[in-house]
C-alpha cells in the first residue's frame, strides 16, 4: 500500500541479479514487460507494478491523479521489493512514458533510491506549460472515448491488432495486454481493468502537473530513451531534462515510436544493457 492509501499490485517477471523497477506508460499494466524482461534475464531480476488506476491496482478514493501519486507508487513497491540495507545494491529503474515520468518523481522525492534511471520517453511538463488542474487534454478526451468493452478478449485483440496505435505493439506484447488488461464479467463479456474516465483523469492531470521543476534533486544517473520514429520526447523535453538533470545521457533507437519497449523489445533491452552497463 502507496504512503496515501492506494493498493498496488506487482508482478515478478523472473532473471536474477539486481531488481530492475519496470514501470508502464499510460492505460497499460505491468505484464506487458514481460517480452523486455525475458531479454534482461541475465542481467536483472524484473518487477513490474500496475501503477494507480490499471490492471490490478486499486484507484485513489477521490480520482484524484495527480502525477506525484505515481511517484508514491513506485517507492512503495520498491520499499516492498527491495528495502534499503548496507548489503543490498540499489535497483535500477526502467520506465516508459507515464512510467519513465513516475521513475523520475520518486528519485527526486527520496534521492538516491535508484542507482540509475533509464526513462524512455518520460511525460516532462514545465511550469511555463503547466495548464490549471481541471483542464481537459486531448489525449484524456480520446481515452474517455475508448471502447471499454467487448465480448470476448479474442475480439478485443482483433480490433486492437487492425487499428493504430496498438497494431504496432509486439504481438506477444498485445496479447499480454490483452489477458491481463481486462476484466470478466458476469455476462461473459470482458472489461476494460483502465477504466476510460480515469484514463481521461490521468491525462488531465498530467498537464497540470509541472513535473520537470522538481527534478533538480536527482542525481543518479538518468538515460533517456527515445525512438528514431517518435516525437513523444521533443528537442524542448530533451534541453529541459538536461537543464534539471546533472547526469543524463540520451540514446536513440532507430525504426520505433513511442511505444518502442513495446514494439520491438529486444532492441530496447540492448540499448538498456547498454547504457546501464556504462553506468
Amino acid at each position: 500500500m502507496t504512503s496515501d492509501g492506494v493498493e498496488l499490485v506487482a508482478h515478478e517477471l523472473g532473471g536474477s541479479g539486481g531488481i530492475a523497477l519496470l514501470a508502464h506508460a499510460t492505460g497499460f499494466h505491468g505484464t506487458v514487460f514481460i517480452p523486455l524482461a525475458r531479454h534482461l534475464e541475465d542481467e536483472f531480476r524484473s518487477v513490474a507494478p500496475d501503477l494507480r488506476g490499471h490492471g490490478r491496482s486499486g484507484a485513489p478514493a477521490d480520482l484524484d491523479f495527480d502525477w506525484s501519486g505515481f511517484g508514491l507508487d513506485v517507492l512503495a513497491i520498491v520499499d516492498a521489493v527491495a528495502p534499503r540495507s548496507v548489503a543490498s545494491p540499489r535497483p535500477v529503474g526502467i520506465g516508459h512514458s507515464l512510467g519513465g515520468t513516475a521513475l523520475l518523481l520518486a528519485e527526486a522525492t527520496r534521492p538516491g533510491t535508484f542507482a540509475a534511471l533509464y526513462c524512455y520517453e518520460p511525460i516532462l511538463v514545465s511550469g511555463e506549460h503547466r495548464q490549471a488542474r481541471g483542464t481537459s487534454h486531448p489525449m484524456g478526451d480520446a481515452a474517455r472515448r475508448r471502447r471499454a468493452a467487448f465480448a470476448s478478449r479474442e475480439e478485443a485483440r482483433a480490433r486492437f491488432a487492425s487499428r493504430p496505435p496498438l497494431d504496432a505493439l509486439d504481438p506477444e506484447v498485445l496479447d499480454h495486454y490483452v489477458i491481463d488488461g481486462f476484466r470478466d464479467h458476469a455476462d461473459g463479456t470482458v472489461h476494460l481493468r483502465c477504466e476510460p474516465e480515469n484514463e481521461g483523469r490521468i491525462f488531465d492531470a498530467g498537464v497540470a502537473s509541472a513535473v520537470v521543476d522538481g527534478l533538480r534533486g536527482i542525481t543518479c544517473p538518468v538515460i533517456l530513451g527515445r525512438g528514431s520514429r517518435s516525437t513523444g520526447l521533443s528537442a524542448e523535453g530533451v534541453e529541459l531534462a538536461r537543464e534539471r538533470l546533472g547526469d543524463a545521457s540520451i540514446v536513440t533507437i532507430g525504426g520505433v515510436g513511442h511505444f518502442g519497449p513495446l514494439e520491438d523489445p529486444a532492441a530496447v533491452a540492448a540499448s538498456v544493457r547498454e547504457a546501464l552497463s556504462a553506468n
